[in-house]
């Protein structure tokens, strides 16, 4: 009996140390839990800090590439110009990628005082010109000195009449697949004596350049 009656002291004097104390356990346990989130917080938060950071630098560095690229292309298109003697250098590209929808211009190159084809070439629907996209798809190298005879397409002769192109050089870019993603053209508003098969050789060389660096259009 002596033993049970201790056994039930024991018991109601941890229960009141329990009760006496019961604000101090919760705010020990409140301390240790806030301090779990807090920490695994923190982590997280340093997580998501190097995922950031490391979306940043390669950013700038694709930046950086495409910039030397773009600086590659140009100098190309340049060096296509003034070989060629020509008025225009432009790149058509069909976008957007993996689903070819439009025809736009955005890289060309003029001489002084000629107005850029780029200006009139933007987001055209391939549907309104479906016959020139099947030639410049279809065919490595095109060349047109007398437009309104040799050229069909009414959307694409209308571009060429407003642009004042009267001698037109085209060749064909392609990706690894070989498959089409653009064409580089030279034109000249008056009509030139010009060596074709320098011409297009040049436009070769221009192609196999910039074709796996051509930044495509979205």
């Amino acid at each position: 009996m002596a033993t049970n009656e201790n056994e039930k002291q024991v018991q109601e004097r941890i229960s009141s140390l329990l009760v006496k104390n019961m604000s101090m356990i919760i705010t020990a346990i409140g301390v240790i839990i806030v301090g779990y989130f807090t920490y695994n917080q923190s982590t997280k938060d340093k997580l998501t800090d190097l995922k950031i950071e490391r979306i940043r630098i390669e950013n700038n560095e694709r930046i950086a590439a495409n910039n030397r690229h773009l600086a590659n292309i140009y100098g190309e298109m340049f060096n296509c110009l003034y070989r060629l003697d020509a008025d225009r250098c432009f790149i058509i590209q069909p976008h957007p990628v993996h689903r070819h929808t439009y025809m736009s211009v955005v890289l060309e190159v003029d001489r002084n005082g000629v107005s850029p084809v780029k200006d009139i070439f933007q987001n055209i629907p391939m549907s309104d010109m479906a016959g020139f996209v099947k030639l410049l798809g279809s065919n490595n190298q095109l060349y047109f000195d007398n437009p309104l005879l040799q050229v069909e397409d009414r959307r694409a002769l209308s571009i060429m009449l407003l642009s004042g192109s009267m001698q037109i050089a085209i060749y064909q870019l392609t990706d690894v697949n070989n498959n089409w993603i653009g064409s580089i053209v030279v034109e000249n508003i008056n009509i030139r004596k010009i060596n074709l098969v320098e011409a297009f050789e040049v436009l070769k060389m221009c192609a196999n350049t910039i074709q796996f660096i051509l930044p495509p259009i979205n």
